[in-house]
């Protein structure tokens, strides 16, 4: 049985000029509690293809190649997650202009701009994160990330290990998402499945009751939020969010990761925990022990 799922709670929504510091701590950062920021760019920032094509062709981006009718099976049914190629930004916009982008589901995704003349258009932006609210890097050299694909593509739910911000610079999105503590209620992958554990296995927009019964328990915890053009997102770590492009034509965003503060927000679940203690070891090997799990579990 599958149910449209009811709409979902409002994000607070306010304006760079009725944010400080200690007003975002508080109500915010602290409590790990989404937020949107109506104003964050200028009306005149608009990151089409034209303006990509102009900053950032000749670079080699990595795209995710979903394949047609990839997502029609059950995510349980996935034997992986998706596969990569390698393309310049002027083919992979003529991809978007010709349709195939959107036949194929191929989606530019998490590539490290921030050496790019790009990010110079918006730096007085990105200084506000991190002079006025306070925002740090995980890592000093970690950049913007560039997320550009045509619009129905849908991210499917997963949350990720550090607090989050999500700008839109062209087009529209749609998010939904919800709480750490409905975590056991979003049946996310198991620690040695073929898809990582941070990866829920229903799909929100249209659950599989049937399958994932619980997922109903998550209803009131829902929350949702279109983004325009021009708007953040601020996304507290392991907050769980499935993110659909909207409208006709194509969508681009920009994210960036932060440190989690206060520290203790990272350990409020036991996926929380665990990414920790992954962060001792090197990722490869942690990876190549999840394979042979999963290998082990199939024979």
């Amino acid at each position: 049985m599958t149910n449209a799922p009811s709409a979902g709670k409002p994000i607070d929504r306010l304006s760079v000029a009725e944010l400080n510091r200690e007003e975002f701590n508080r109500k915010y950062r602290v409590p790990g509690k989404p937020l949107v920021i109506t104003d964050f760019l200028a009306e005149t920032v608009d990151w089409d293809l034209d303006f990509l094509c102009k900053h950032l062709d000749g670079r080699k981006f990595q795209v995710r190649d979903y394949g047609s009718g990839h997502f029609d099976a059950p995510r349980r049914e996935w034997t992986k997650y998706c596969d990569h190629i390698q393309m310049t930004m002027g083919d992979f916009a003529a991809h978007l202009r010709d349709g195939s982008a959107k036949s194929r589901n191929l989606y530019l995704a998490q590539n490290p701009i921030g050496d790019s003349e790009a990010v110079k258009t918006i730096a007085d932006e990105m200084r506000f994160l991190t002079e006025t609210l306070g925002f740090e890097p995980i890592i000093p050299e970690a950049s913007l990330n560039l997320w550009l694909g045509a619009s129905g593509h849908v991210e499917p739910m997963h949350f990720d290990p550090g607090d989050g911000t999500l700008i839109m610079m062209h087009g529209e999105k749609r998010v939904v998402l919800y709480p750490p503590k409905q975590s056991k209620h979003l049946y996310p992958f198991g620690f040695y499945d073929v898809l990582p554990f941070w990866v829920s296995q229903v799909n929100s927009l249209a659950p599989d009751l049937d399958a994932y019964p619980d997922f109903s328990k998550a209803a009131a915890d829902r929350f949702e939020v279109v983004l325009s053009p021009g708007q953040l997102l601020f996304i507290p770590t392991q907050w769980w969010h499935e993110v659909i492009a909207q409208g006709e034509g194509y969508v681009c965003s920009c994210n960036h990761f932060w440190k989690v503060k206060p520290w203790r927000r990272r350990f409020q679940t036991i996926r929380g925990f665990v990414i920790q203690a992954m962060n001792l070891f090197p990722w490869r090997w942690v990876l190549r022990f999840n394979r042979f799990i999963y290998q082990f579990k199939k024979s």
